[in-house]
């Protein structure tokens, strides 16, 4: 390493792991750490902490910037000395599902959508601040500040409170168009402007170390730290994913897709499901699709049948799909595991097989439940390009399930954009040091990576199971079910 070239640091606070990394400007990784994320407040500060105490021993020189991103809709009431007021409230938290009806009727959907660019939901903050106020006042009361997950980690490291466009937008409560704080949404929950974190600008310091976090983390006192934002949004700007006609396969156990846009689309963009929301660069805004269930689909099916005693189960499920070859398997898989969010919302949507033959194995199983994830990403793809007005060059694919071989090949196979499969580091953890590294003005430098080919498209007989099969099972009305969850 060039002694005079610098370096950034970067945390990334995800709902399963929390990583750490050092990183060179050109984004390769200096040294890295992760971590199961805690699932309370003061365990979660110390172990971001600690993680990116552990990189910065590890490197020669320190990190001239940090940038912090984290999961959305989670985090914690502070008091007016910023100590937590309660339990750290999660996105997976569904008491508020109540509220976020309450919610949808005193401001109606359509309404809500053309000002937060968000579908009432029982994993909004607003939606869960209104819990409180009906259920433990005292709580909203000594409320101070609301923190996200990422806030929390950059006041724990800088002593300031701030939060970043992309975190305020998952609220509830932010104007995305006027990009301020909605009072007579925040109201709903009798909660002031005031009482939300400050949003900077995407480029903007937060604050910087200080000597307490300095002899916690090993950076020198005054390091500029800044709120990155949203991880998925910050893991798609480390894939290199900055400008319309690109698009972000963010991976793990939920699945987002995520689309840059110019300006914000009209309020009819509502009925597909889609989430609209500001963009990490401060200037454009981007469309935001999820499936609630991907690698928690595999792992559904792995609880299911991984023989007894298997040492490694992903292995093992990777020896049985395999090799990436042959053709589609013929069983047409709507892989709804908690109904769907979009193309088409629908919550009472569950997970089906259609079409299994006694000549099926449990191989064949394995392998239409990965083209039945991947046909759903497709159709995700398709209905944000035709939003958009842009065809993707490329599709780029980040996250875990990118080690199973056969899952990426399929997805290959079925999508007719290049598909580019990115290396493990090439994910928040180094999009935040990169947006840290651009606030303080040094230049981005996209992420290497195969050059988008030219594809003719899915080959026939993908396409064929992908049209003929998989969009009419999944475009036919679901039968209600009493048991159904609501769709993220």
């Amino acid at each position: 390493m060039n002694e005079a070239e610098p370096l950034l640091a970067g945390l990334d606070v995800g709902t399963t792991h929390t990583k750490a990394g050092v990183y060179r400007t050109d984004g390769s990784p200096v040294a890295q750490r992760q971590a199961p994320t805690p699932p309370d407040t003061e365990a979660l500060r110390d172990t971001a902490l600690r993680l990116l105490a552990e990189c910065v021993s590890a490197t020669d020189v320190p990190p001239v910037a940090i940038g912090v991103a984290s999961m959305a809709e989670t985090g914690v009431p502070l008091d007016a000395g910023g100590a937590p007021v309660g339990e750290l409230l999660h996105w997976r938290d569904r008491r508020a599902g109540r509220q976020a009806e309450q919610l949808a009727a005193a401001v109606g959907r359509a309404a809500f959508f053309a000002t937060t660019g968000l579908h009432p939901s029982a994993k909004l903050p607003l939606a869960r601040w209104i819990w409180l106020r009906q259920h433990d006042p005292d709580v909203l009361r000594r409320m101070a500040c609301w923190a996200n997950t990422a806030d929390l980690v950059v006041g724990a490291l800088t002593g300031t409170v701030a939060t970043s466009p992309t975190l305020a937008a998952r609220s509830g409560g932010f104007d995305i168009a006027a990009g301020e704080y909605r009072p007579e949404l925040l109201d709903l929950a009798g909660l002031r402007p005031e009482q939300l974190p400050p949003v900077l600008a995407a480029d903007q310091v937060a604050g910087r170390v200080t000597a307490t976090a300095a002899r916690r983390t090993g950076l020198p006192a005054g390091t500029p730290v800044v709120v990155a934002g949203h991880d998925h949004l910050v893991a798609a700007w480390a894939a290199g994913v900055r400008s319309p006609g690109q698009v972000a396969d963010s991976m793990g156990t939920a699945e987002a897709i995520v689309t840059p846009v110019v300006a914000l689309p009209p309020p009819t963009v509502r009925a597909t499901g889609n989430s609209v929301g500001p963009f990490v660069d401060g200037r454009s805004f981007c469309l935001i699709s999820g499936l609630s269930s991907s690698g928690g689909l595999v792992e559904w099916l792995l609880d299911a049948i991984t023989p007894a005693g298997q040492p490694n189960r992903h292995a093992w499920f990777t020896d049985l799909v395999g090799p990436p070859a042959g053709p589609p398997t013929g069983i047409t898989v709507q892989p709804y595991l908690h109904g769907r969010a979009s193309p088409e919302p629908d919550p009472h949507r569950t997970l089906a097989f259609h079409g299994i033959r006694p000549q099926h194995t449990l191989a064949d199983i394995g392998r239409a439940v990965l083209e039945g994830l991947c046909m759903q990403v497709r159709w995700m793809v398709e209905t944000q390009s035709s939003i958009s007005g842009h065809q993707p060059d490329s599709v780029r694919v980040f996250g875990g399930p990118t080690a199973n071989p056969t899952w990426m090949w399929i997805k290959a196979q079925v999508t007719p954009a290049p598909v580019v499969v990115l290396p493990g580091h090439c994910g928040a953890a180094l999009g935040a040091a990169q947006l840290a590294g651009r606030a303080i003005g040094i230049p981005q430098t996209p992420p290497p990576g195969p050059p988008p080919r030219q594809v003719p498209g899915a080959g026939p007989e993908w396409e064929a199971a992908y049209r003929s099969h998989f969009l009419p099972s999944a475009t036919t009305a679901a039968t209600p079910s009493a048991n159904s969850e609501e769709a993220p």
